[in-house]
Order: structure tokens, then sequence, then C-alpha cells
């Protein structure tokens, strides 16, 4: 299905984008890794989850700087992989904060991550992806195309708090929601050239993200029995969490031609 997909995916050392990278390989996608957790990143590669990883902190992302790690990831990968024809947007992280408590140390790390590293790898693969759609429209007209073939995109992971409101995570949720308007946002503007770019917004995924946000494990528990519960407002009709896989597996079918540009799903 993405035989001749070309792919970065950031946060792969970890929950949805570990899962996300394993899928696109099993599709037949070329992947280059990126994330913190080097083990994690070295046991994607042996066991030939990715074609490879780089190791990076995407938090201090700066578009005015050309030499920050988002710029320097896209371009490493775009050589790794002789070109990009993809793009996931998975690295997140989560810090709790209420409104009237938080902040600004804690605005800025969830929008730092979230949103504006988004944003810049995004921005620094575009060029890419624009070649890549001009690349397969030439092939288009001159009858050369695959079945394989398919047309450039980016998934950005969002997440159901980008629509619906939580209660002491005001500037996650922000995040969040900035994360679907520029998806909206980018997915008009690239349109005319072939490039397709979709949101992803997940409810509750059952791996350690809330752990790391500092939450103890008294308090995950009780979250994921809230999650859960049909009669709680951020209950789920599934009675269970969705497991990173399931995302994974969207996420491919997003990237295959097989999607339509609907720019934000639940």
């Amino acid at each position: 299905m993405l035989s001749s997909t070309k792919c970065l995916v950031t946060g792969a050392s970890s929950g949805i984008g570990f899962a996300t990278s394993c899928v696109l390989t099993k599709h037949g996608a070329k992947v280059v890794g990126i994330g913190r957790n080097v083990e994690a990143l070295q046991k994607l590669k042996s066991e030939r989850h990715i074609v490879d990883y780089i190791l990076a902190d995407l938090s201090s992302a700066d578009l005015i700087d050309g030499r920050t790690p988002c710029n320097h990831v896209v371009v490493s990968a775009a050589n790794i992989l002789g070109g990009l024809t993809a793009v996931v947007n998975g690295a997140g992280v989560i810090q709790a904060g209420a409104a009237g408590d938080v902040t600004v140390e804690n605005y800025d790390f969830n929008m730092n991550t979230n949103t504006r590293a988004s944003f810049e790898i995004m921005t620094h693969a575009i060029p890419y992806l624009k070649e890549a759609a001009k690349e397969a429209l030439s092939k288009k007209e001159e009858g050369e195309v695959s079945e394989t073939e398919v047309s450039p995109s980016i998934v950005n992971i969002s997440s159901v708090n980008g629509k619906q409101s939580f209660p002491g995570c005001i500037s996650y949720c922000m995040s969040k929601a900035a994360v679907d308007m520029m998806t909206k946002c980018a997915s008009v503007d690239l349109a005319k050239y072939g490039v397709r770019i979709n949101s992803v917004n997940p409810g509750m995924v059952e791996t350690n993200f809330q752990k790391r946000g500092g939450i103890s494990d008294e308090q995950y528990e009780a979250f994921l029995k809230r999650c859960i519960d049909v009669t709680h407002p951020l209950g789920t009709y599934l009675k269970r969490c969705a497991t990173p896989e399931e995302c994974g597996e969207f996420i491919a079918f997003l990237i295959s031609d097989k999607a339509l540009p609907e720019s934000v799903w639940h």
C-alpha cells in the first residue's frame, strides 16, 4: 500500500509514534524516526521498523534560526530517504495546569512541542512534499505512475482535547486546538499543489503519555476508569482505551491515497 512512501515520523521513540513507525513499515513505507529515547529508536532500527533514526529534542523550535533541530531533522531525513513524501508529526507532551494556576513555563512547554515544533516540521517539509507532488504529476502525465504511488501528505497527531475541554490542562488543550486549525489552514493552502494534510484526534490511548505528564499511578488508574465509563462525559462507548497500533493503522490509511483530505479526524 505504501511501498513508494518516504516518511519522517516525529515522536517515534514512544506511544503512537513508535507504533505508527512499525505499522507504516509493515505496509511497505521507508521510515526515519525522530525521538529522544535512543534505546527505543535503536530497537526500531534493529528490528527493521525504520531505515534510520535521528536523536533530537524538538521543543526548542525557532523559525528564525535555520539551524534548529526541526530544520535539521527534516533535511537529514530527506537525505537519508532520498526525498520525502510523507510526514507524521507525532511528538507531543502534556503538563497539567488549571486556569489561574498555570505558569508561562507550563504554557511554553506544551506549546513549543505540540504546536510550534509541528508547525516548523511542516514548514520545512513542505518544499520536499511539493517537489514530490510535482514529480508524481509529471509521471502521471507520462503514464508512468505505479499502483503504489501515493500523493504526498502530512498527518498531525492532535488530540480529542483540541475539541473537548478537559479540567486541569488548559495549555495542553490550547496547543492541540491550534494544531487542528493549523492543519485546516495548511490543507487549504496546499491542496492546489497536490499535498494532503490531515490531523488525527485520538481519545484515550493506552500509553505512558499521561504518566510522563506528572500524574501518579493512582491518578492514572482513576483517569482510565473515567475514560471507559460510558456514563462519564469523557467516557467511551467502546468501554476500553484505543491501542497505539489502532491509531497507527488509521494514520497509515490517511497517508494512502484511499483517504480524502477531510483535515480533522476524530
